[in-house]
C-alpha cells in the first residue's frame, strides 16, 4: 500500500506527464503567490485561466451528509477587456446551498498581494437569481485574479463540470471527485478529457480528472458549440451498502419511472379526462393522423401552457382541466391520456436539442433529460405538446436530428411498463421546408420608380416561423409585419394590395404555403449614372447574411433545419433600353456528394424580348456538414450575398 501510494503522489506531482491526475486533494492556496507563466498560444488572449482547481467531495457534516463543491481559480488579466471580464467575482447561489470559505486576493505586476476583506462580499439578487458579488481591488494589466470558495449543498446524484468557454482558455484545469467507500460513481470525460479510474485512498474512493492547454470555444453562425466544449461528468452508479451489483440510475430505470408519471392516471383524472374527450370533434376525422391534428389542436387551444407555472397540482390532470392552467409535465400527460382515450398508439420521447448537450446511451446522465415529444408509430411522426405554435406533424427544429429516448411500452402478463430505447428522431424532408419568392419588377412610366409584385411562399419550417404572428399578434402588429416581409423585396413602405393566404396554424398539418402577397412602389432600387439607370435587382431577394472568418473555423456546421430557398424574378425592361450586364446575375456554387447537390447557390438570368427572367435555385438539403466541406459551405452563403449586390446597368440602345 506504501508503495502504491508512493506512485500515486508521484503521479500527482510530475508536470512532465500529458496528464496529471491528483489523487491527494491538493490545496493549491499558497500562502505566499508568485505570478505564473503564460503559455505562448495565450499571449494575445485578454485573460487566462491559470488554474482551474476543483473538488468534489461527499462528507459528514453533523447527521447528514452533504456534497461539498471546492473552486480554486487563477486568472491573468492581460489587457483593458480581461480587467473588465474579471474585476467583479459573481458566485451563482442555489436553493438549498451554502457558499462558504470565500477568499479572494489580487497579485500584481509588482508582486503585490491585495486581499479580500470579508466585509467586501456582498449577496444581490439579478434577474431573480442570487448571487455572492465582490470587486478585485487593484487588477490591472499583468495582474492575476485568484479566488476560491465551497459550496455545501445535498448531495447530487448527477453532475457536469465545464472546462471550456469563451470567455479564456484554461492552462491548467484539475478535478476530483472523493465519495465514501459505499458509493460508487461513474465518471466521464468528453471531447478528449482524461478521466482516472476509480481509485481507493485513505479509505476514500476517488476519480479524478486533469485537462491541459484548453483554448477557448467561441460561438459560430450555423454551429451549436455545446456538445464539443470539453466536460467531466458524474452519476452515482452503485451503492455497495446495499447491494453491490445492482446498478442504479440506469436508462431502463428511468423509463420505467417516466412511463409511470405520463401514462398512469388517477380515477379523478380519468373523470376529467373523459369529460374534456367529449368536447374534442373528431366526426371528421377520416385517419389516425387527422384524429391527432384535432386532439392536439383541441389542447392548445383551450389550455394555457406555462413552463415555469408554480402551483400546487400544476400536472394534475383534473385540475388542469378546471383550471385550463398547465404546466409542461401537466400537458404532455393530458395529451397522452387523450390519446389513449382515442386508441391512438404512441411513444413518449425525451429529447436533447441539439444545441445542447446530447444524451449518452452508455453514461446515464438523467440531467440531459429535456423536454417530451410524442411519436406515433403509425404514421412515423411526432408531435411536441408543450409548444401552442407548432402543429402536427412539426416540433421544434433542433429536436429533429437529435438522438431521442423513446420509451417503448411492453406488457409482462398484468403489468405494463416501458424499455428505454435510444434512435433518432426523424427530420422532415428538406423539400418541406421553403422560403420561396416570386417577384415581377416593372419601371412606370416616368421611370423614377419600380413596382415590385412579390409572393412570399413559405411552407414547413419556414413558415411555421411566422404562422404564430398571424394567430398570436393584435391586428395591428400583424399588419405591421406583414409590412416588413414584403419590404424585404422592395426597400418600400409604400405597399398596397396586401394579402395572406394559409396562415392558420392547422394549415401545417398538410402544409399549405403561408403566401404572403404585396404590390410596393420604391425608388431605392433605382439610382442613375448620367444616361443610365442603375437597378438593384439584387435586393429583391432581400438582405442575405454574409460569412467572413477572422478567427480560424472550428466548429462543424449544423443548421437548424434543411430547407430550400427558389427564387423567380422577372423584370420588364423599358423600351429603348438595354440590360448591360445581364451575366452579372449568373453565379453557381455547389457541394455535390455522389452527384447530388447538397448545398448550392445556383442564378442563371435569360430574355426573351424585353422580359429578363432570374431562377435561383438554393439548396441546404442536409442539417449537418463537415469541416472539409465549411469553405463550400461558406462560399454558398456568400454567393447569396453577393447576389443581392448585383445591379443591372441600363442604357439606351
Amino acid at each position: 500500500m506504501k508503495h502504491l501510494l508512493a506512485s500515486i503522489g508521484l503521479l500527482a506531482c510530475t508536470y512532465a506527464n500529458a496528464q496529471q491526475f491528483d489523487f491527494q486533494n491538493t490545496n493549491r492556496w499558497v500562502a505566499k503567490p508568485a505570478l505564473h507563466s503564460v503559455q505562448e498560444q495565450f499571449k494575445k488572449e485578454s485573460a487566462v485561466t491559470i488554474l482551474d482547481d476543483r473538488k468534489v467531495e461527499l462528507k459528514e457534516d453533523g447527521k447528514s451528509v452533504y456534497m461539498f463543491n471546492y473552486q480554486h481559480k487563477i486568472i491573468r488579466v492581460q489587457d483593458d477587456k480581461g480587467i473588465e471580464m474579471y474585476n467583479k467575482i459573481y458566485i451563482a447561489m442555489y436553493p438549498g446551498s451554502e457558499i462558504i470559505n470565500i477568499k479572494a486576493r489580487t497579485i500584481t505586476p509588482s508582486q503585490k498581494v491585495i486581499e479580500l476583506p470579508s466585509d467586501k462580499i456582498k449577496e444581490i439578487e439579478e434577474d431573480g437569481r442570487r448571487y455572492k458579488l465582490f470587486a478585485m481591488e487593484g487588477v490591472e494589466k499583468g495582474s492575476e485574479v485568484e479566488y476560491t470558495y465551497t459550496i455545501r449543498r445535498d448531495v447530487a446524484l448527477f453532475g457536469t463540470e465545464m472546462y471550456q468557454d469563451s470567455r479564456s482558455p484554461i492552462q491548467e484545469g484539475f478535478f476530483t471527485l472523493t465519495v465514501p467507500l459505499f458509493l460508487k460513481y461513474d465518471v466521464k470525460g468528453f471531447n478528449n478529457v482524461d478521466v482516472s479510474k476509480d481509485s481507493v485512498v485513505d479509505k476514500k474512493r476517488i476519480v479524478a480528472a486533469y485537462v491541459s492547454n484548453v483554448p477557448t470555444l467561441d460561438e459560430e453562425k450555423y454551429a451549436y458549440r455545446d456538445k464539443y466544449l470539453k466536460r467531466i461528468e458524474y452519476k452515482l452508479s452503485y451503492n455497495l451498502s446495499k447491494n453491490d451489483d445492482v446498478r442504479l440510475y440506469t436508462w431502463k430505470e428511468f423509463a420505467q419511472k417516466a412511463f409511470m408519471i405520463y401514462t398512469q392516471i388517477d380515477s379523478k383524472e380519468e373523470k376529467a379526462v373523459d369529460k374534456f374527450f367529449k368536447k374534442i370533434d373528431l366526426s371528421k376525422a377520416s385517419s389516425e393522423a387527422e384524429k391527432i391534428l384535432a386532439i392536439e389542436d383541441f389542447v392548445k387551444t383551450n389550455i394555457n401552457v406555462d413552463e415555469n407555472l408554480i402551483a400546487d397540482g400544476a400536472d394534475n390532470i383534473e385540475r388542469i382541466v378546471a383550471t385550463k392552467q398547465s404546466d409542461d409535465k401537466g400537458i404532455a400527460r393530458l395529451t397522452a391520456a387523450l390519446l389513449g382515450k382515442a386508441g391512438i398508439k404512441y411513444q413518449i420521447v425525451f429529447v436533447c436539442p441539439r444545441d445542447e448537450m446530447p444524451f449518452d446511451e452508455s453514461f446515464e446522465n438523467w440531467n440531459r433529460v429535456d423536454d417530451i415529444i410524442i411519436f406515433f408509430p403509425s404514421t412515423g411522426k411526432y408531435i411536441h405538446p408543450e409548444s401552442t405554435e407548432l402543429r402536427y406533424p412539426y416540433i421544434p427544429p433542433t429536436y429533429a436530428g437529435s438522438i431521442g429516448l423513446y420509451l417503448k411500452g411492453t406488457t409482462i402478463g398484468t403489468y405494463t411498463t416501458a424499455l428505454a430505447q435510444f434512435k433518432e428522431i426523424d427530420v422532415e424532408p428538406f423539400e418541406e421546408h421553403k422560403q420561396n419568392l416570386i417577384a415581377h419588377v416593372s419601371f412606370v412610366p416616368t421611370l423614377d420608380t419600380v413596382v415590385v409584385a412579390s409572393q412570399q411562399i413559405l411552407s414547413g419550417y419556414g413558415a411555421n416561423n411566422y404562422r404564430p404572428i398571424f394567430v398570436f399578434l393584435p391586428k395591428d402588429k400583424q399588419e405591421e409585419t406583414t409590412k416588413e416581409i414584403i419590404q424585404a423585396a422592395s426597400g418600400s413602405k409604400d405597399i398596397t394590395n396586401i394579402e395572406v393566404l394559409n396562415s392558420a396554424l392547422n394549415d401545417a398539418f398538410t402544409n399549405k404555403p403561408l403566401t404572403i402577397k404585396g404590390v410596393a412602389k420604391s425608388t431605392s432600387l433605382l439610382e442613375t449614372a448620367g444616361n443610365r439607370i442603375l437597378l438593384k435587382i439584387g435586393e429583391v431577394i432581400g438582405r442575405q447574411e454574409e460569412m467572413y472568418q477572422e478567427k480560424p473555423r472550428q466548429l462543424p456546421v449544423e443548421l437548424a433545419y434543411p430547407h430550400v430557398l427558389n427564387r423567380t424574378i422577372t423584370f420588364e425592361v423599358p423600351n429603348g433600353y438595354k440590360v448591360q450586364n445581364l451575366n452579372d446575375a449568373n453565379i453557381t456554387v455547389e457541394l455535390k456528394e455522389e452527384g447530388k447537390t447538397t448545398c448550392g447557390f445556383v442564378s442563371q438570368a435569360t430574355q426573351k424580348g424585353n422580359t429578363i427572367t432570374i431562377e435561383i435555385f438554393e439548396t441546404y438539403a442536409k442539417i449537418n456538414y463537415s469541416m472539409e466541406q465549411f469553405e463550400t459551405f461558406k462560399k454558398v452563403i456568400n454567393a447569396a450575398a453577393d447576389f443581392n449586390k448585383v445591379v443591372f446597368v441600363l442604357a439606351k440602345q
